[in-house]
């Protein structure tokens, strides 16, 4: 072997984009090194984006009689292989479909734990488009668990879930974005996210629960105090609503008057 390849040959497959002499090099080494398995994988992953699927069936089958080591990865690869697919599939047609089924079986096949968080996002991502919401939804806490700016994750379930017309679960998933942030700019934030996707629903009452407990954060802003106040009134509620209007009476105006 060392006869015919260069011995930095293996990197430098490994790191190349895949052209044809890329691929012409790949399948010689391969022939060559047929136990090179991540090699087979990354050609695999490659020849899926290019749309050339039968050709990646080809090496994805060779790992799998290979070994049992990578089935995870083939199982990912899998998936991405029939996505690629489905997605190219006029809209219409998708759903029913052979593909469109084994597509959603590969989606739940997935395991978790053996994807990195790229993948992961992947996977929710796709999840998603697939019209899986609560399973999305579901993946999108688990990305929070672990990211650095959980908010974010949740957030992106909020969002999810209100465009679904799902306001309740959409309210809280906005107020545990609330929870998880110190800057008090973007916990207000997530604070009237929280009360506009509960009244869109019209679950007022469900909105000034939520209000009452971080109220006393907003005593010194107008512009909450007055949202509240508007808020109370909409739910029927007359005597949160006047105590509101009282907080923002106290308050003084912009010239230091009361």
């Amino acid at each position: 072997c060392w006869l015919t390849f260069p011995r930095d040959l293996a990197a430098t497959l490994r790191n190349a984009r895949l052209d044809a002499v890329t691929l012409s090099y790949m399948q010689a080494w391969l022939k060559a090194k047929p136990d090179d398995h991540e090699l087979r994988l990354l050609m695999a992953r490659e020849l899926i984006v290019l749309g050339r699927f039968r050709e990646a069936d080809t090496q994805l089958a060779a790992v799998r009689a290979a070994s049992d080591g990578y089935t995870a990865k083939v199982r990912w690869l899998r998936l991405q292989w029939n996505f690629k697919q489905l997605m190219a599939i006029e809209p219409a047609a998708r759903k029913g479909s052979q593909l469109h089924a084994e597509t959603l079986a590969s989606l739940r096949g997935q395991d978790w734990s053996s994807l990195d968080n790229k993948q992961r996002q992947q996977l929710a991502e796709m999840t998603l488009l697939l019209g899986n919401v609560e399973q999305a939804v579901r993946h999108y806490r688990l990305l929070a668990a672990d990211a650095e700016r959980p908010s974010d994750w949740y957030e992106k379930a909020a969002d999810v879930l209100l465009g679904q017309g799902q306001y309740l679960a959409s309210g809280r998933a906005y107020g545990d974005a609330m929870e998880v942030v110190g800057e008090p700019a973007r916990r207000k934030h997530y604070f009237l996210k929280t009360l506009a996707a509960l009244e869109a629903g019209s679950l007022h009452a469900e909105a000034l629960r939520f209000a009452s407990r971080y109220e006393h954060l907003y005593y010194q802003d107008k512009e909450i105090l007055y949202r509240l106040m508007r808020l109370a009134q909409a739910g029927g509620n007359l005597q949160q609503a006047q105590r509101y209007a009282v907080r923002l009476l106290r308050l003084p105006d912009r010239g230091g008057r009361r």
